[in-house]
């Protein structure tokens, strides 16, 4: 036998049962099914060789062998399932099944009959008229039930409309179980015509059904039509009260605040006709009152008489405008664009212009002609690294480098008086007779003499008598 079956109220199951013989077989006198109940055993069905098949009253309409050679008193009861149709929620129970036979005496097993019930899922608006209050209060707008499940239904709802859920059970005297689920918000304008869907789980089975929120509200209203161009003499105008309710605006109704609406303006349900050209006395404050039967609700307009018409900018004028906008726009942004990749490109060529990376490259000898040459200046060597290279270049010619004479003492010979002379060896020596040693100086050693004299300047005036031109070694030592 199986170890339990379980079916839907209304369906149909097997319980089965069957008997392996044993060799010889043993003789079956009788099979009996028997329905458990409070601890007692009641009679459901019997089938016998030779009386044939007996079923209780209770099931004689849904309980049957469902082997034809059991209803037609064969001995061959090795297979005696039995089938009930249209399962009812009392048919869940325990049931036995028990063969008699001789001589091995009564053998028995039993199967648990479990009968769930589908509920019905029904769906309805909480109250027959939903109306939004200017007092914001939350209500149960629609109501979502799973009647008479066994077990219980879930429920769940979808929908865009921002709510909560209140969900409680009811229990059956058929031992079903009925799930009612309310859900709640505040009724608005903005949730009129939403849809509210609620979802029903029961045993892996889903069920639906949806509701559309039919939600009352006062109308929303607004006046359209004046545009601020209206002037004097101007003809075919009027002003329209377009109102957003449920149900429908009922009665409009047009007002001149602190006046009386003019003869010459036509009123025709919710608009204002202006006929005749138009004068200062049509200006004023025109209100339209607009009424459902949730409400009232208005909306104004100030209408002001210019005395010419505002000049009118052509659609074709303002697309222009706006493409040219754009185009200086784009232009703007690529001139941008290359200005910022110069700047980059220039910061990239001075880093590559830093001295470290001016050591790397050789350093040109200046001709002696442009050494103090009028309106040219000379960049400033940037570091002690840069001098020693600058001098041992300068150098070359007179000594090689591995022979360099030593720097020492690191003392400068800068020019005192650097005027030119036509006799420079008569005023060397007066220079050296008169002029008192100086702590600052020193004479470089005879093989480093080599004499240098400024190359004659355009302008230049002569020393004073008696001041020799001034000489100096060819290289400075700072």
């Amino acid at each position: 036998m199986d170890a339990g079956k379980s079916g839907y109220v209304g369906s149909k199951v097997d319980l089965r049962c069957q008997f392996i013989n044993s060799v010889p077989p043993v003789k079956i006198s009788q099979v009996t099914w028997q329905k458990l109940v409070n601890g007692s055993k009641q009679n459901v069905a019997i089938a016998n060789p030779s009386l044939g098949v007996s079923v209780a009253p209770p099931y004689r309409d849904r309980v049957a062998f469902r082997n034809a050679a059991v209803r037609r008193r064969t001995p061959t009861l090795e297979d005696t399932t039995v089938t009930f149709s249209s399962l009812r929620l009392s048919d869940e129970a325990a049931y036995i099944c028990e063969y008699t036979t001789f001589p091995a005496g009564n053998r028995e097993g039993s199967v648990n009959l479990t009968v769930y019930a589908r509920p019905t899922t029904q769906m309805s608006l909480s109250t027959p008229t939903l109306v939004a209050r200017a007092t914001n209060a939350k209500m149960p707008v629609a109501t979502c039930v799973s009647a008479n499940g066994k077990p219980p239904g879930t429920i769940r709802w979808e929908t865009r409309v921002p709510g909560e859920a209140t969900t409680k059970e009811f229990q059956n005297s058929d031992g079903t179980i009925t799930v009612q689920s309310d859900y709640i918000l505040v009724p608005s304008k903005e949730t009129h015509q939403e849809t509210l869907t609620c979802v029903t789980t029961h045993n892996d089975e889903v069920f639906t059904d949806s509701v559309m929120l039919d939600i009352q509200y006062e109308p929303e209203v607004l006046v359209d039509g004046f545009d601020g161009n209206w002037y004097l003499n101007r003809e075919n105008v009027q002003l329209s009260c377009q109102a957003d309710a449920n149900p429908g605006v009922s009665l409009y109704q047009w007002r001149l605040v602190n006046s009386t609406i003019p003869s010459n303006v036509e009123i025709q349900d919710n608009v204002l006709t202006f006929k005749g050209p138009l004068t200062y006395d049509l200006e004023g404050t025109y209100v339209c009152d607009a009424t459902n039967s949730i409400g009232t609700r208005s909306a104004a307009v100030e209408v002001s008489i210019i005395e010419k018409p505002l000049p009118q900018v052509a659609t074709s004028d303002v697309i222009s405008v706006i493409a040219l906008l754009l185009a200086a726009g784009v232009l703007m942004g690529i001139t941008v664009t290359v200005l910022v990749l110069k700047i980059r490109s220039r910061k990239n060529a001075d880093n590559n212009d830093s001295p470290s990376g001016k050591l790397s490259q050789p350093i040109r000898k200046r001709p002696v002609d442009d050494i103090q040459h009028s309106g040219k200046f000379y960049e400033e060597l940037p570091n002690t690294a840069d001098y020693v290279s600058y001098r041992l270049a300068c150098n070359k010619e007179d000594y090689p480098e591995p022979y360099s004479p030593p720097i020492n003492p690191p003392l400068s010979f800068l020019p005192q008086h650097p005027y030119q002379s036509s006799d420079p060896e008569a005023g060397s020596k007066t220079a050296s007779l008169n002029r008192p040693p100086s702590k600052n100086t020193f004479c470089p050693p005879s093989h480093a003499t080599a004499i240098f004299k400024y190359p004659p300047v355009p302008g230049a005036s002569s020393p004073p008598p008696g001041v020799a031109p001034y000489t100096f070694p060819k290289e400075q030592y700072v």
